[in-house]
């Protein structure tokens, strides 16, 4: 209480405080972005993620984090152009943060040579790992990579890949920034009627982006976060920011319309629309909270970046956007008045004796008639609207049956990147080194007592002879198709460790390809003679989805659970309450379900990506988890207005065209932004962030279109009173409730008490 009217009573103070707590926080946002992981997309906890910190931890085998490809005019096994590899192969190995430098000079290995001879490999082991690996990816590629002498030197790796995708996430986030920017200035001033109030949603906007920005330097002290975690709090943030400033101004101009002064205006304002406010962030931060329950960093990261930005969002909006009303109401009439003369002045056009008007407000801001008339038309015929937009809804959905789920590769950068098409060479031409690998490792005590070797000879044959496996190497020597083709060298002596055996299966296909999770079956059914882990690319990825697919339940368990919870707490009845969750999962089916001829199929003609036939799960589960709170945002801003109207007149119908008419024109704006900005989003040149701005902006136009202007007027219609109907003991609990509150009213004038 004393905190509200001290905000109240020093505004001015209020504004210093905000703009000093902002530069105070410049320095952590600016150094944000350098401390920020391009990876774990993978689950953490999984047998491979236990295979491979093992292999990590026991077994001297060397990773190509970088790969350099060396291309000659002429043959590079001899002379001026194998000296040249050497001398880069050396270069590469004196740099700082350098592990480890393997080629083809050094080791004479005909999988490190291309079959004309013209191309050969470099493979470079880093120190460390996630940034501090980009990083030196970072400073050390420049100076090899390019043209020297007679050899021109390209870059592909995990690392790199992982590097370039840390670049153009920073660029298409300025690029979506510049892009959305206009559109939703013109859309605000559209809506408001007022060039100068369609600035302040944007500056709370910049508020809340700020102090996550903020919290996501102090989360990477404690926890990877991920890079694409910037992109997408920040396009969430602004819709956000913009939806609960929308809310607030509007309800604060309907009450100056009926004889408040601004102050008192304000107040009441955030009584009321404050209130919905919290509650729809409550509601959002739920369902982002859901994520938090998958095992995979990614997720995790942005769940919490995710969660701050909603929240700061929402306060921002309660507490600082009152204040930037108080300062700035009257004197933007004053300049839109100003604004509106000298376009008069200049077009010949018929004064509009509103913006002449004192207030240059309607006496009902925001009533919009076109959502009047949706909602009566939807009320009047309730069975025949709702039966059109679920059929429409349901024939959205429908493609989600042929859904394939897959994990982010470095498919997800454009084909026109060098490290694409460099990735698209080695693979062709080294495919003994591209190709996949699963390392199985077998604890066996003592790898050299007695009998030991026989046992890892006779289940190295085994694996070398399932189908799908193109060779197995251990430290009984190497195999192929249930025979041992070369004996022990001094190379396989490395796969062996006290307490442990390395094999290593090469596989015939890709580590995405749905071949490759067959053959992995296969090895894990295979009995071993001790207790056995695999790793490898392929591995994880079968993990991350089997994981994932595991705790999707809980997860929506979570989400639905807590957006119910939310919705009865605030509306206090328990069909309005279950008809929100199922109309917002219906939805988000429908913009989901959208995704799969496009991003799997590759139809429409959207293109600039690759197809690979799946889509990328970790961004679906995000886009799922946002669609369902922004869903239920608007449903609350929506459900406030009507249960308002409803408590005052009793009547069904009216309540409900009544609400649609004077939320209408909110929702219209605040969809739009969301739309936008996500569209922005979606011309992201990253595949996994074109899927995620793609889905919530489709999902955010159905739901505001067909869910919120036919399926919820009609729905509520049909169940009349009982929308609002609750079992008695939760009828005396709300009472009770309410009047602690009417008991306790804060911040009103008197006359309003």
């Amino acid at each position: 209480m004393l905190t509200v009217k001290w905000i109240r009573g020093n505004p001015w103070r209020v504004l210093a405080l905000v703009s000093v707590l902002g530069l105070a926080l410049l320095p952590a946002v600016i150094g944000c972005s350098s401390r920020l992981t391009p990876s774990g997309f993978t689950a953490t906890g999984t047998e491979s993620d236990r295979a491979d910190r093992v292999i990590e931890e026991e077994f001297d085998q060397p990773s190509a984090d970088l790969m350099f490809l060396v291309s000659g005019r002429t043959s590079m096994k001899y002379g001026e152009m194998a000296a040249q590899g050497r001398a880069l192969a050396r270069a590469a190995a004196d740099q700082p943060g350098v592990a480890r430098v393997w080629s083809y000079w050094d080791t004479a290995l005909p999988a490190l040579l291309s079959r004309d001879e013209h191309a050969a490999l470099i493979g470079v082991e880093l120190t460390g790992s996630g940034v501090q690996a980009v990083n030196t990816a970072q400073r050390i590629v420049p100076r090899l990579a390019g043209t020297h002498g007679g050899v021109s030197v390209a870059v592909a790796g995990p690392v790199w890949s992982n590097a370039e995708a840390v670049r153009l996430s920073r660029e298409d986030l300025r690029r979506a920034e510049m892009a959305a920017a206009p559109f939703v200035l013109v859309i605000l001033m559209v809506t408001l009627r007022s060039a100068a109030l369609a600035l302040l949603p944007m500056v709370i906007a910049v508020v809340s982006i700020t102090a996550t920005l903020a919290v996501l330097n102090g989360l990477t002290l404690v926890m990877p976060v991920s890079v694409f975690a910037v992109n997408v709090t920040a396009a969430l943030g602004f819709g956000l920011s913009v939806d609960y400033g929308l809310l607030v101004l509007m309800r604060c101009r309907e009450e100056m319309a009926r004889g408040a002064e601004v102050a008192d205006a304000v107040v009441m304002a955030v009584r009321s629309a404050g209130h919905a406010v919290l509650f729809s962030a409550a509601t959002v931060i739920a369902c982002l909270a859901a994520l938090l329950v998958f095992p995979v960093p990614f997720l995790r990261s942005l769940a919490a970046g995710g969660i701050a930005v909603v929240a700061f969002a929402a306060l921002t909006a309660v507490f600082v956007y009152p204040v930037l009303l108080r300062v700035s109401m009257l004197p933007a009439a004053r300049m839109d008045r100003w604004l509106f003369d000298r376009v008069r002045r200049v077009l010949p056009c018929q004064a509009d004796k509103t913006l002449d008007a004192p207030k240059l407000i309607p006496t009902v801001p925001g009533y919009s008639r076109l959502w009047a008339r949706l909602g009566s038309a939807a009320t009047r015929r309730p069975v025949l609207w709702g039966v059109l937009a679920a059929v429409l809804l349901l024939s959205c959905a429908m493609p989600l049956n042929k859904a394939q789920f897959g994990v982010a590769d470095e498919r997800v950068l454009p084909e026109s990147t060098q490290v694409r098409q460099t990735s698209e060479l080695v693979r062709t031409e080294f495919p003994e080194v591209a190709g996949s690998r699963l390392p199985v490792v077998l604890s066996v005590g003592d790898p050299w007592a007695a009998g030991v070797a026989a046992r890892v000879d006779r289940y190295a044959r085994g694996l070398s002879s399932i189908d799908g496996v193109s060779g197995v190497d251990t430290v009984t020597g190497s195999y192929r198709d249930g025979s041992r083709i070369a004996p022990p060298a001094p190379a396989h002596h490395r796969l062996a460790r006290d307490g442990a055996v390395l094999l290593t299966v090469r596989l015939l296909s890709g580590s995405q390809a749905s071949a490759s999770e067959r053959v992995l079956g296969r090895i894990r059914a295979l009995p071993a003679f001790v207790p056995r882990v695999v790793g490898g690319t392929a591995a994880r990825t079968a993990d991350t989805k089997a994981e994932l697919a595991r705790r999707v339940p809980l997860a929506a368990l979570l989400a639905g659970g807590s957006a119910f919870l939310v919705v009865l707490s605030f509306t206090g009845g328990l069909f309005v309450s279950i008809k929100t969750v199922v109309l917002a999962v219906l939805s988000l089916s429908a913009g989901i379900g959208c995704m799969v001829p496009v991003f799997q199929e590759g139809r429409l003609g959207m293109g600039g990506f690759t197809v690979t036939g799946q889509l990328e799960i970790s961004m679906l589960l995000l886009t799922i988890c946002i669609a369902l709170g922004l869903s239920v945002d608007y449903e609350v801003f929506l459900l406030s207005r009507i249960k308002e109207q409803y408590r005052a007149t009793g009547e069904c119908r009216s309540s409900i065209v009544y609400g649609m008419a004077c939320t209408g024109r909110l929702i219209s704006a605040s969809s739009l932004v969301v739309v936008i900005t996500m569209s922005a989003l979606a011309m992201s040149r990253i595949t996994s962030l074109k899927l995620l701005g793609t889905g919530l902006a489709v999902t955010v136009l159905l739901d505001a279109t067909l869910v919120r202007a036919l399926l919820v007027p009609a729905a509520m219609q049909l169940a009349g009173r009982a929308n609002w109907w609750l079992p008695e003991w939760s009828r005396r609990i709300r009472r009770t409730r309410a009047e602690g509150r009417a008991r306790s009213e804060w911040g009103l004038p008197k006359q309003q008490r």
